[in-house]
């Protein structure tokens, strides 16, 4: 685990050049951070600044760099901490740490920094989290989500929580201590009432949340069709780049093709896979067909091609009876095969054939593809918008805590309703540990090898 008494340091900037972030915290931040920077560094007091001047980075080289202190307590850990910003190349920058090791630093563990601000009290164990999954962020939801559990929302609501569990333990235990006594400290009915209200407020809490889960992976579209019918072109032109082949021979892809398509307002995982056919000719079709249809039924979106340069659809119309999709974007591919003249005529016959408005498509001309675009992120947006204003984010670890919370009130008004006292004290405390891990779990509660598999999910320097 985490050695607090060490002074560490990390390159916390995401390049090795140009504008290099270099982090240090510990004991000995302020007396080493003498040793290689100048002006002299003033006496330890107030809140810290940024200093500008030399940084040594060996007994010869010297360059320009910025140097800003966050005196503890008043910093991101908790501790003394320093950033070193200087413009310079991975290499000086390897020096520069080197230098630093040899001064009886070490480099930090993954998440270390963070590690220390939870382990200092800076950060409750849900906004240590939510570090991470800032950094970690694709899209503006997942960023949404993540500001969330980093601005403290949830470790407010658990506190009332906690608050309200621990006065009605207090009550019922006192009851335990008095039982000999002509004393009621809270009515059963009122210790009945007020655990039905706790339970609700949990379960508003599951319900209200954002699942932090949904947002976390980049959701994924794919390209469904008739073999042929452009769904190779199409992927290559969303991601820019030629990622799938592209062949007028039937069943060029056989594997599920994926890539990474940014859009305005987020990124999805854009795949292409075998096309789509009314009977399987041997074993090699009827694995690529069964790759397909279990990626289309896993996808958030599924744009479903045919195209429109052919004179019938019957085998399309029977493909689209395979597919499943939650949301279905109809395209219609290779338009700039037909003149402006009969494409109306050929759309409107397509829309009546499917019942649906097809999107018209061109990947030689372009014609629709931006409109596509727009309406894929739409889509996306739709279904894994973050409000800003309602509800916390949860994660999964959050989400079981609640859960056994509910479960332990729920059988705990069954036994105070029996009238076992000691045995709804039991089922409280656990309930309000339950609650407690999700904000501060203490140390003896708390084994350090979950702590471990937290942070250790960071990268390092943060």
């Amino acid at each position: 685990m985490y050695e607090l008494h060490d002074t560490i340091v990390a390159v916390s900037s995401p390049t090795s050049d140009r504008r290099v972030i270099v982090r240090i915290t510990g004991p000995d931040t302020i007396e080493v951070c003498r040793q290689i920077f100048s002006p002299p560094i003033e006496s330890r007091s107030g809140h810290g600044g940024v200093l500008s001047g030399s940084l040594a980075i060996d007994d010869e080289l010297k360059i320009d760099a910025q140097l800003y202190l966050f005196i503890a307590p008043h910093s991101y850990t908790g501790d003394d901490v320093a950033e070193i910003h200087a413009y310079t190349n991975s290499t000086v920058t390897e020096a520069l740490v080197s230098n630093l090791l040899d001064r009886a630093l070490r480099i930090a563990e993954p998440g270390e920094f963070t590690a220390r601000a939870y382990l200092n009290s800076k950060l409750d164990l849900a906004q240590a989290e939510a570090v991470n999954e800032i950094i970690v962020s694709s899209n503006e939801y997942q960023l949404a989500a993540a500001e969330k559990l980093l601005s403290g929302r949830l470790g407010e609501t658990t506190a009332k929580l906690l608050a309200g569990l621990m006065d009605l333990l207090s009550l019922i235990e006192a009851g335990l201590d008095f039982s000999g006594e002509d004393i009621e400290f809270i009515a059963r009915d009122e210790a009945v009432k007020r655990l039905a209200a706790i339970k609700e407020q949990l379960e508003q809490l599951l319900s209200g949340s954002i699942r932090y889960e949904s947002v976390i992976d980049l959701p994924a579209v794919g390209i469904a069709g008739a073999p042929n019918a452009g769904k190779s072109s199409l992927l290559n032109k969303l991601l820019g780049k030629e990622r799938s082949i592209v062949s007028h021979r039937h069943k060029t892809t056989r594997d599920v093709l994926t890539g990474v398509c940014t859009l305005p307002h987020c990124r999805c995982v854009l795949f292409d896979c075998a096309g789509l056919l009314m009977g399987a000719e041997d074993i090699l079709d009827e694995l690529a067909q069964q790759a397909a249809i279990e990626a289309l039924r896993n996808s958030s979106i599924v744009i479903f091609c045919v195209d429109i340069s052919k004179t019938e659809w019957s085998e399309d119309t029977a493909i689209r009876k395979f597919i499943e999709p939650k949301i279905l974007v109809p395209v219609a591919t290779k338009c700039d095969l037909l003149s402006e003249q009969f494409l109306p005529e050929r759309l409107a016959a397509l829309n009546e054939s499917f019942s649906t408005d097809f999107l018209p498509t061109s990947v030689k001309t372009s014609t629709g593809i931006e409109l596509l675009r727009q309406t894929i992120d739409s889509k996306l947006t739709e279904k894994f918008k973050v409000s800003q204003t309602g509800g916390v984010a949860l994660t999964a670890r959050h989400r079981k805590a609640v859960t056994e919370a509910i479960d332990q009130i729920k059988e705990s008004v069954d036994e105070l309703n029996a009238g076992n006292d000691e045995v709804v004290v039991m089922m409280l405390r656990a309930a309000y540990q339950a609650v407690s891990d999700i904000k501060q779990p203490g140390t003896a509660h708390i084994d350090e090898q979950i702590l471990w598999q937290i942070f250790n999910r960071f990268c390092i320097g943060k």
